[in-house]
């Protein structure tokens, strides 16, 4: 067996109300290919170093778990075959199969609705994350969604939340400066952050709104505080130096006035305040979907002093050039590129990175003008992440937040959807809202309570060890005892009778689990649990959690007489050894 990695202080909260299960964390080395020798792969002509290939199956579901939604077999077969690095190029030249706008679109007329909502999202997320093959693409969108925050629960009209997604899509790999001008212009932003119809100053007390602007400096792009490329801020006598002040929200407020419902080309000839304020001679389904226009009669000419940038008075009002230099400024902040890149690499890698995996990421951030494709790659093959029992980290690894656990679930295990079989013209689950913590996971995509995501990035559990130590635990904020719980017994509730919403076509709960292919271990409960181990997690649980499941399977019956009684039996262990496998702290844990 690989060394194991040291200790890590991530461990599943109130572990004793789970199962006896044991919550020590223990991790496989990762393992290079060996050398750099290369390979020219005969099917694909792709050249295949062998420093790139994993050396087992726990060095291939690491990356997975970092790049995916949970590793699948397909996805397995093609990094074993040309290595992680010809992997992600293959990934990020994939398109989406299908626009998140088609699918809610498909899923409301299917469902008879008049209109798309915040559910149909759902449908919509759910199904591209375990079904589509682009998933590197998906999963990087999923983390910008979690840094440029809107949420459902504001923005309600489906199209427009669902266009956000397929924007975030679309840009997983383009330059962050592109990304956050998007972002900006997006309507469903504006009108989650309220600057979608921002009106300038009139002299008489009316003042721009100045939500936007502060979000965009704290949360979208430079932070709170100056920083080094390692992501920690920089001293001045011992205080971190702020990098904004309210003069500067000002100025930047004044930059995002003028902005309002895109003005189509059809409704070129109506008075501009019509669509502005999108009256009914101005509505158009595109506008929901479409980049806000700049409209110079609400735009501030005032001067617009920000972030030592000084947009001079304008004799005409000029909403695009006011835009670009203040993205411009944004995107080639110093702070820009450490605080984006460590936030990548904590959704997608481990939760306190090292000051070098940080700085050697910033750096290439920097080098390559922001670009987002340049800035995944350097995260997933980074020494850090790649072989971190070489680097000796104690920190390495991150609570895996639960729509994560779910998906991974989900693309490990044959199941059948019957509205995704039934389809219409966009085939979608009928997912379900599982927002509630105590019966289901806490966490619905795109779903969070506020423009701080689910959780902080610098969130750390007060009183805890972690914060004596100085480390944060993101995904913290959202477990307690009530959500730990929550998690155990909605997997349990999933297995025994299916998820999402209830399907009248086929007069079950729509998803339902195909154990089947586990029937012939069920008698010898250590090679059950063992086989399901290597499936969910590429290697077997440690020892102890292996010999206690192997303990509790083997005490339930399997003896009925009853032919429909003993195939209930047989199933109910495969259902137990998974969810064992579920709320173990391998799974729950990523490192």
């Amino acid at each position: 067996m690989p060394p194991a990695l040291p200790r890590s202080p991530f461990r599943h909260p109130h572990a004793r109300r789970l199962s006896a299960l044991t919550l020590v964390v223990l991790l496989t080395a990762c393992g290079g290919g060996g050398g750099n020798q290369t390979s020219i792969d005969a099917e694909t002509g792709l050249t295949v170093s062998a420093s790139m290939l994993p050396s087992n199956d726990a060095d291939t579901y690491r990356f997975l778990t970092q790049a995916t939604f949970g590793p699948a077999a397909a996805d397995i077969a093609r990094i074993k075959k040309v290595g992680y690095d010809n992997w992600i190029d293959e990934q990020f030249k994939l398109q989406a199969q299908s626009s998140h706008v088609r699918m809610v679109e498909s899923s409301a007329a299917a469902l008879g609705q008049p209109q798309a909502y915040a559910h149909n999202v759902t449908h919509s997320w759910w199904t591209h994350a375990v079904r589509d093959p682009a998933q590197l693409r998906h999963r990087v969108a999923f983390a910008l969604s979690e840094i440029f925050v809107i949420s459902t629960m504001t923005v309600d009209d489906g199209r427009r939340a669902a266009s956000y997604l397929d924007m975030l899509t679309s840009k997983a790999d383009a330059n962050y400066r592109d990304v956050l001008e998007a972002v900006a212009l997006h309507p469903a932003m504006g009108q989650y952050l309220s600057h979608l119809g921002n009106r300038k100053e009139d002299g008489t007390g009316r003042v721009p709104d100045e939500n936007f602007a502060r979000e965009v400096m704290q949360l979208f792009s430079i932070g709170l505080h100056e920083l080094g490329d390692n992501g920690r801020p920089r001293l001045v006598n011992g205080q971190a130096v702020e990098t904004y002040n309210a003069n500067d929200i000002k100025g930047l407020a004044r930059v995002f006035t003028g902005f309002s419902w895109n003005w189509p080309s059809a409704k070129s000839a109506l008075d501009w305040w019509k669509c502005f304020w999108r009256t009914a001679e101005c509505r158009d389904p595109g506008q929901d979907v479409s980049s806000m226009t700049g409209y110079s009669q609400e735009h501030s000419t005032s001067v617009k002093q920000f972030l030592g940038v000084t947009v001079t008075a304008q004799e005409t009002a000029d909403p695009r050039s006011s835009l670009k230099a203040a993205l411009d400024r944004l995107a080639s902040h110093p702070n820009t590129a450490p605080f984006i890149s460590r936030q990548l690499i904590q959704r997608l890698v481990t939760s306190n990175p090292s000051d070098a995996y940080v700085s050697d990421v910033s750096q290439v951030f920097r080098a390559q003008g922001g670009n987002l494709r340049a800035v995944v790659k350097a995260i997933l093959l980074h020494e850090e992440a790649r072989h971190p029992a070489t680097a000796s980290l104690s920190t390495y690894g991150k609570l895996r937040e639960p729509v994560l656990r779910l998906s991974h679930l989900l693309r490990a295990l044959p199941h059948t959807s019957a509205r995704f079989t039934s389809g219409g013209s966009v085939p979608f689950y009928l997912a379900d809202d599982t927002s509630d913590p105590g019966t289901q996971l806490g966490q619905t995509p795109l779903r969070a309570s506020s423009v701080f995501n689910f959780f902080r990035p610098g969130y750390t559990a007060p009183q805890s060890a972690m914060a004596a130590q100085g480390l944060v635990a993101p995904e913290m904020q959202i477990t307690n005892e009530t959500s730990v719980l929550g998690y155990a017994n909605f997997v349990a509730t999933i297995l025994e009778r299916g998820w999402g919403q209830w399907n009248s076509e086929s007069n079950n709960w729509d998803i339902q689990f195909d154990l089947s292919g586990w029937d012939s271990k069920v008698n010898d409960p250590t090679a059950l649990v063992d086989a399901i181990a290597q499936h969910l997690l590429g290697n077997p649980l440690p020892d102890d959690e292996r010999s206690q499941a192997v303990t509790a399977i083997t005490a339930m019956p399997i003896n009925a007489t009853n032919t429909t009684t003993l195939a209930k039996q047989r199933r109910q262990r495969i259902q137990a050894a998974i969810l064992m496998v579920a709320v173990s702290p391998e799974f729950v844990i990523q490192q």
